[in-house]
C-alpha cells in the first residue's frame, strides 16, 4: 500500500505522525530540528547533543507541520525523543505526479530530508536514491530509533483499522522510555540478556531486513518492525497469529498474564520496570506515562526508584497490582555465560488498596485519619421470595493497623443495616460471594461506587469468592489454619494438630506474663464467632495467604464486634446527614464534624477519633471519664506528666502501622529501630515512677505523685499506668541490635549478640573479607582511571557503582568493563573483578537476611504489650485533641442527666458552620423533656435556619455521648439510646428509588427502631409527593412517635401540622425561625432573617424571596407573585366553603330548629356549640 497522500496531494512528511510540540518562546531557524528534552537524569542514553538545546521540559522533536494528513492520529508517542545532527542528502527527486500542497508554502529543508529520510520508496515505485553504506546505516538506525518501518503509513493505517491504539500521550518527571523504547538508549538498557531482542540474532540477519528496506513498499512487510507489533489474538492481514515469534520477555509476559488474570503486572526489565499490553494502556493513562509498540507488544515503563509512589496510584485507582521482580541482577546477567537467555522473573508481591502496608515514612495510601480496610461479605436467604429478609455475615480486615470487626445480622429488603456497616466502616475492598441476592448486590454495587476510606477519586475494588466454603468448610480451614501457624512457631517441635476446641487468638502459643495486661476473661475463640462470619472469616484467609497477609488473623486483641452495648450505632443517613465524616458537597474531610475535632498529633490518634466520632456511648461512667479527663487538661495545665505526654505524642511515628510492618515480617532495620526507641521514650516519660503496679486507689503511690500529685481523673491515671510497662521489653529487644547499623539498615551487624545466631559470625568474617577486597579493587580503579578521590557510588539498589564522566568514559574506561546505568552527565560502571566480588558478597548476606526475620518474629510475639501501649497512646491523643478544640472554642461541659429524653442547651452553636464560616453563628436556646414538651414542629421562611438549628442539636448531643465539650454556654442533657435523621431530598435511580421512595424508606427504619430514648430529626417530610399525600403522611408519621414518646424537631413547611399540637398540647410545641419584614416602595417586602428560635406558627414561608436571592428573573418572580395570590384566594375559598358545609351538615344531624330550640338539655347544648366551632375553625 503506498503512502497516502495528503487531500491536497502532497506526500506527508515524518511530522505528520506526531503531536505538535509546545510552543516555545523562540522558533528555531527553518533548516534546524529543535530537540526538547528535560532534565530528568533517570534516561540511560548516549545521545549526541542536540542542535540547539532549550530550556523547555517538553520532551517533542519539532519539525514542520506544513504538510500533514489531519485526519490521522499519532502513531507513537514521541516522548523523551532525541534526534542526532542530520548528515547531507542527495536532492529529492521530485515525483513525476503533479503535486498540490495543502499550503502556499513549500515545505522547509528539514522537513524534506526528514520526509525523503524516512520514506526511501515512493508510491509509485520509484527506485530508492543512491546512498552511501554508511547514509543507509544511519538511516535504518534512525527508523529502528522510531521504532517505524519504510512501509509507515501501509502498517500504522492497518492498526487504526483493527482499533489497535498503539499510542498514549505522556511526558511527566516520572515517564522514561526504558529499555528498548523509543528513545536512544545505551548498552545497559537496551540489550541487558537480549530479552526485547530476537535470540540469535546475527549480522546476516541484520543485513537482509536492510536490504528488504531497499526494495518496494509491498515486499519489505515481512522486514519492517510494525508487522511485529500484533498482539496476540491480532493476526496481520495475511498471516495467522501463530506464526508471530515472540521474543523470550514476551514470551514469559503472555505466560505471567496467563498465570495472574486480573492482576496488573509491572515487570522488571534490566534497570526499569515495564507494562505490557492492556497494562500498558492503562499505566499510560493513570501514570501520565508514554506507551509505544515495541516488537509484538505495546510497552511502558518507570524508573525503579519510583516504584512506590506509581504502584499506589494504581492501586488508588482499584487495581490488584503484582510486581514481577528479575531473580538474578541485570549485572549479574550481563557478566554471565548465558547473557542470550532470558532472565528468570516470577511474581514477588502482590498488591490491592486494602493489603498494601505503607513504610514508616511514605506518604499513607490511605487518607490521613483514616485506614484501608478489606471487608468479606456472605449471606444466605430467610426465605423464598426476592423482598424476604437475609442474614448476613461481615468481617472487615484493616492490615496496616490489624484492626477486624466482625458482625452477622438480619437484614430488611433495603438492606439498610448492610448499608450502615458499611458507612462506618468505608472498605476500600470488597470480597462477596457470587450468587448475593439482588437487592444485596445492588446496595454493594451502590454503595462501592462512591468513594471508600483511603480512595477519594475512586470507588472500592469488588471481587468475588472463587467458592464459598460451607460452614463445616470453614470450620475445618481455620482449625487448620491455627493449627498450622502454631506448628511454624513452635520451632523444631513435633507438629501436633490442635483441637478446634483448643484453639484461641492468642499473640503467641505460650502466653508471656510480661507482654501485657492479662486478658484470660477476653480470650476469642474463633470457632465461636457466629456461623456466618466464620464463613467471611475463612474466605478471608484464603484470600490473603497470597499477599502473605494471613498473619493478621493471628492475635484476639484485634477482634471486636460491630455492636456493642457499650456504644450506640449510627445508621448510614445519620452519619451522612450529620456530616461526621465528609461533607455533603464535594465528600471530603474539610466541612466534617471530625475535620473540627482532629487536632491530634498522631496517626493512631487520628484513626481512634473517628472511630469514636462514629460511636458513642452509652455509658454515662464512661463518658463521664472522658469528660473528667478533658477537664483536667483544663485544668491542671502545671501538670509535669500530662506536659510531658503531650511533648511525646508530637513527635511519635506511625506505631501502628510500624507494629503491622514488623509482624508481617517486612520492616526495615531502621523502622525496626524507629519503633522500639519510640516505646523507650514512652517509658522514660515515667521514669520516676517507682511501681507502675501500684493499685489506683493508693492515692499517696507513686503514680500520682509522678503526677505532681493533682491528677484526679481516672482515665489519666489507668492511661498512666499502662504505658510505662513496655519500656522493659524495648530496652530488652533495643539492646540485642546495633543502633547505627540499624540506622543504616545493615542487617548484616544488626546483632550485638554474636551468640544468639552463630552463624553469623562466618558471615561476618566472610563480608569483611569481601568489602576488604572491595577497597582494593577501589584503589586498582582509582589508577586505571586516573583518579586518586574517585569513591564507589549507591544508586537504588545498585551498589559498589563507578561514576564517571560522560566526556572521559571513552578514553578512561577499559573496553570489558561493565556499565550499569547512566545519566546525562555519568556513565556507571563496574570491572569484571568487581562484579565478581559482588557475587561473593551477596552470597554472604543471606544467612543475615534469615536472622533478621527470626528476630522479627521475635519481636513479633509481643504484639499484645505493644498494642496496649498504642492504645494508650491514641487515646491520651484523643483527650488532647478534645481539649484543644473545646478550650480553642470557648465550649463547655455538658451535665449528662439520668432522665430520658431530656435536652436543656442554652445558646447552643453548630460546631461545623461556627469552624468553617467567616460569619458569626446565631446561638439558640432549646430545651426538650421535664417540664417541656419531647417534640417540637419547626417551621420558618426557607434559608431561615431551620435545618442549621436541628443538626446543631443533633451534633450537641453525640458531641456529648463522646465524653466532649459543647458548644454552647451550658447543656444538661440525657444519653440516647440512638439518633436518626431524615433530611434533604435526593433521589436513588442506581437503586430503582424515586425521591418519596427514598423519603418513605428512611422514615420506616426510624419508625421501626425509635424509642423513648432515641433523638429524632425530620425535615420536610412528604415534600416529595403531592401537598395533601405528603400532608397527611407527615402528621401522621408526628402522631405515631409522638404516641412513642422519642424526642423529635419535626422540620415542616406544612402549617396544619399545627393540628396535632392542639391535639396533644401536653406533648408538642410548635416554633419558627424569625424573620423581619421591611414594606417597599413597591408594595413588596425586603426580609431579614434573625435565626432565632420563636414560639408559633411561620406567617409564610417567603419563597419569593429567596428567588429574588437566586436572581431568578423579575418577570418570573412577578408572574410566580400573581399565581401565589391567586392561589392563596381560591384556598380561602373552598376553605370557608368547606366550613359552611360542615357546619351544615352539624345542625342537620342534630335537627336543630332556630335558634337551637331542638336541645333538650345544657348539655347537649355545649356540645353542639364545640362542633360548630371545630367546624368554623378547621
Amino acid at each position: 500500500m503506498p503512502p497516502r497522500a495528503s487531500d491536497g496531494g502532497g506526500q506527508q512528511t515524518l511530522s505528520s505522525f506526531f503531536r505538535r510540540a509546545p510552543q516555545v518562546p523562540k522558533r528555531p531557524a527553518p533548516d534546524e530540528v529543535l530537540i526538547l528534552d528535560s532534565d530528568d537524569d533517570d534516561d540511560n542514553n548516549n545521545s549526541k547533543p542536540a542542535l540547539r538545546p532549550t530550556e523547555s521540559s517538553a520532551k517533542r522533536v519539532k519539525t514542520e507541520h506544513d504538510l500533514q494528513d489531519t485526519q490521522l492520529s499519532p502513531i507513537a508517542s514521541t516522548s523523551k525523543l532525541r534526534a542526532e545532527p542530520l548528515p547531507p542528502f542527495p536532492p529529492a527527486v521530485p515525483s513525476t505526479k503533479t503535486s498540490r500542497s495543502t499550503s502556499t508554502t513549500e515545505p522547509s529543508i528539514s522537513a524534506r530530508r526528514i520526509r525523503d529520510f524516512a520514506f526511501a520508496s515512493r508510491a509509485n515505485g520509484t527506485a530508492n536514491r543512491d546512498r552511501s553504506e554508511e547514509s543507509q546505516q544511519r538511516h535504518d538506525a534512525f527508523v529502528k530509533k522510531l521504532s517505524l518501518g519504510p512501509d509507515l503509513l501501509k502498517k500504522r493505517n492497518s492498526y487504526l483499522q483493527k482499533e489497535h491504539h498503539l499510542a498514549a500521550a505522556g511526558g511527566d518527571d516520572e515517564t522514561d522510555t526504558g529499555v528498548g523504547g523509543v528513545g536512544d538508549l545505551d548498552d545497559a538498557d537496551a540489550n541487558l540478556g537480549d530479552d526485547d531482542d530476537e535470540p540469535g540474532e546475527t549480522e546476516s540477519t541484520t543485513a537482509k531486513s536492510r536490504r528488504k528496506g531497499k526494495g518496494k513498499a509491498d515486499d519489505d512487510e515481512a522486514g519492517s518492525r510494525l508487522s511485529k507489533f500484533a498482539a496476540p489474538g491480532i493476526a496481520k492481514k495475511g498471516s495467522p497469529a501463530a506464526d508471530v515469534k515472540y521474543t523470550p520477555l514476551e514470551k514469559q509476559v503472555i505466560a505471567l498474564r496467563k498465570a495472574h488474570p486480573g492482576v496488573l503486572l509491572v515487570v522488571e526489565v534490566g534497570y526499569k520496570f515495564r507494562f505490557f499490553e492492556e497494562d500498558a494502556r492503562v499505566a499510560s493513562r493513570i501514570l501520565n506515562i508514554a506507551c509505544f509498540p515495541q516488537q509484538h507488544m505495546l510497552t511502558a515503563s518507570i524508573p525503579t526508584h519510583r516504584l512506590d509512589v506509581h504502584v499506589k496510584r494504581l492501586l488508588n485507582s482499584g487495581y490488584k497490582v503484582g510486581i514481577v521482580r528479575q531473580q538474578e541482577t541485570a549485572a549479574l546477567k550481563k557478566a554471565s555465560d548465558n547473557r542470550s537467555a532470558p532472565f528468570t522473573r516470577a511474581l514477588s508481591a502482590l498488591y490491592t488498596s486494602a493489603t498494601y502496608v505503607d513504610e514508616l515514612d511514605s506518604e499513607p495510601l490511605a487518607v490521613p485519619g483514616s485506614t484501608a480496610t478489606l471487608m468479606c461479605i456472605v449471606e444466605d436467604p430467610m426465605g423464598q421470595t426476592a423482598d424476604a429478609k437475609v442474614k448476613i455475615g461481615l468481617l472487615s480486615v484493616a492490615p496496616s493497623t490489624g484492626a477486624i470487626i466482625y458482625d452477622e445480622f438480619e437484614d430488611g429488603f433495603m438492606r439498610a443495616e448492610l448499608e450502615t456497616r458499611m458507612l462506618h466502616l468505608q472498605p476500600s475492598e470488597l470480597l462477596v460471594q457470587r450468587d448475593l441476592s439482588s437487592k444485596t448486590a445492588a446496595i454493594v454495587k451502590y454503595l462501592a461506587g462512591h468513594a471508600a476510606a483511603g480512595v477519594p477519586d475512586f470507588g472500592s475494588r469488588v471481587e468475588q469468592i472463587a467458592k464459598r466454603p460451607s460452614v463445616s468448610q470453614a470450620t475445618s480451614i481455620i482449625s487448620d489454619f491455627y493449627s498450622a501457624k502454631s506448628r511454624r512457631r513452635a520451632r523444631g517441635d513435633k507438629p501436633v494438630r490442635k483441637e478446634p476446641s483448643e484453639i484461641t487468638l492468642s499473640s503467641s502459643d505460650e502466653e508471656d506474663s510480661a507482654s501485657g495486661p492479662t486478658r484470660s476473661g477476653n480470650e476469642t475463640n474463633p470457632l465461636d464467632l457466629p456461623k456466618l462470619v466464620l464463613v467471611a472469616l475463612a474466605s478471608l484467609i484464603k484470600h490473603l495467604q497470597p499477599f502473605g497477609l494471613d498473619n493478621v488473623f493471628l492475635h484476639r486483641s484485634s477482634f471486636s464486634p460491630f455492636a456493642s452495648r457499650a456504644s450506640m450505632t449510627l445508621n448510614g443517613n445519620t452519619v451522612s446527614n450529620l456530616e461526621l465524616l465528609t461533607n455533603n458537597t464535594d465528600f471530603k474531610e474539610y466541612g466534617s464534624l471530625v475535620a473540627v475535632l482532629d487536632r491530634c498529633k498522631t496517626a493512631m490518634g487520628k484513626r481512634l477519633l473517628r472511630r469514636w466520632i462514629t460511636k458513642p456511648l452509652l455509658s454515662k461512667s464512661l463518658v463521664e471519664g472522658r469528660l473528667d479527663a478533658i477537664d483536667e487538661v483544663q485544668r491542671n495545665s502545671a501538670s509535669l506528666t500530662l506536659a510531658r505526654i503531650r511533648d511525646l505524642l508530637r513527635h511519635l511515628p506511625d506505631l501502628e502501622r510500624g507494629l503491622s510492618r514488623i509482624h508481617f515480617g517486612r520492616a526495615t532495620p531502621n523502622e525496626l529501630f524507629r519503633v522500639l526507641e519510640a516505646f523507650q521514650r514512652v517509658g522514660r516519660v515515667f521514669e520516676d515512677v517507682d511501681s507502675p503496679a501500684d493499685e489506683l486507689g493508693a492515692v499517696d503511690g507513686p503514680i500520682r505523685q509522678a503526677a505532681g500529685g493533682a491528677l484526679k481523673s481516672t482515665l489519666w491515671l489507668e492511661l498512666i499506668k499502662t504505658l510505662p510497662k513496655v519500656r522493659p521489653l524495648a530496652d530488652k529487644l533495643v539492646g540485642q541490635i546495633d543502633v547505627k547499623r540499624a540506622r543504616d539498615n545493615n542487617k548484616e551487624y544488626l546483632h550485638a549478640d554474636a551468640s544468639k545466631y552463630p552463624e553469623l559470625q562466618s558471615c561476618k568474617d566472610g563480608l569483611a573479607k569481601a568489602v576488604d577486597a572491595m577497597q582494593d579493587e577501589l584503589k586498582t580503579a582509582r589508577k586505571v582511571l586516573r583518579k586518586p578521590a574517585l569513591q564507589f557510588t549507591k544508586v537504588a539498589l545498585e551498589e559498589f557503582l563507578l561514576e564517571v564522566k560522560i566526556s572521559e568514559a571513552k578514553n578512561l574506561v577499559p573496553a570489558d568493563w561493565i556499565k550499569i546505568n547512566s545519566t546525562k552527565q555519568a556513565y556507571r560502571y563496574r570491572s569484571p573483578s568487581i562484579q565478581k566480588r559482588l557475587e561473593v558478597l551477596e552470597q554472604w548476606r543471606e544467612p543475615a537476611e534469615a536472622a533478621f526475620s527470626d528476630f522479627l518474629k521475635e519481636v513479633s510475639s509481643h504484639y499484645e504489650a505493644f498494642r496496649a501501649a498504642i492504645a494508650a497512646l491514641s487515646t491520651a491523643d484523643c483527650i488532647f485533641s478534645l481539649s484543644r478544640i473545646a478550650f480553642a472554642s470557648n465550649w463547655v461541659r455538658p451535665s449528662i442527666e439520668v432522665a430520658p429524653g431530656r435536652i436543656d442547651i442554652v445558646n447552643g452553636r453548630h460546631p461545623i458552620i461556627e469552624e468553617v464560616s467567616p460569619q458569626p453563628f446565631v446561638p439558640n436556646t432549646i430545651r426538650f423533656g421535664g417540664t417541656e414538651r419531647k417534640q417540637m414542629i419547626l417551621t420558618g421562611l426557607n434559608m431561615g435556619g431551620k435545618s442549621s438549628l436541628s443538626r446543631s442539636v443533633a451534633l450537641i448531643a453525640l458531641l456529648a455521648q463522646i465524653g466532649s465539650f459543647v458548644p454552647a454556654e451550658s447543656c444538661s442533657i440525657s444519653l440516647f439510646d440512638s439518633i436518626y435523621t431524615r433530611m434533604g431530598a435526593a433521589d436513588d435511580v442506581a437503586r430503582g428509588r424515586s425521591t418519596f421512595m427514598v423519603e418513605l424508606c428512611e422514615t420506616s427504619e426510624i419508625l421501626r427502631l425509635a424509642s423513648p430514648r432515641s433523638l429524632v430529626i425530620l425535615d420536610e417530610l412528604g415534600r416529595g409527593t403531592s401537598t395533601n399525600d405528603g400532608q397527611a403522611i407527615a402528621a401522621a408519621v408526628l402522631e405515631y412517635l409522638v404516641k412513642k414518646q422519642a424526642t423529635c424537631i419535626f422540620v415542616t413547611h406544612y402549617p396544619a401540622l399545627a393540628l396535632v399540637a392542639k391535639k396533644y398540647p401536653e406533648s408538642v410545641s410548635v416554633n419558627h425561625m424569625a424573620c423581619i419584614e421591611t414594606p417597599r416602595d413597591d408594595g413588596h417586602a425586603d426580609v431579614t432573617f434573625l435565626y432565632r428560635l420563636a414560639d408559633g406558627l411561620a406567617s409564610a414561608s417567603h419563597g419569593l424571596n429567596v428567588a429574588r436571592l437566586a436572581e431568578l428573573p423579575d418577570s418570573v418572580i412577578a408572574v410566580a407573585r400573581e399565581k401565589g395570590e391567586e392561589l392563596r384566594k381560591i384556598t380561602e375559598e373552598r376553605t370557608k366553603q368547606r366550613r359552611v358545609d360542615r357546619l351544615a351538615s352539624i345542625l342537620r344531624s342534630t335537627a336543630v330548629r332556630a335558634y337551637g330550640e331542638g336541645a333538650e338539655s345544657a348539655e347537649d347544648r355545649h356540645r353542639l356549640l364545640q362542633q360548630c366551632e371545630a367546624a368554623l375553625t378547621t
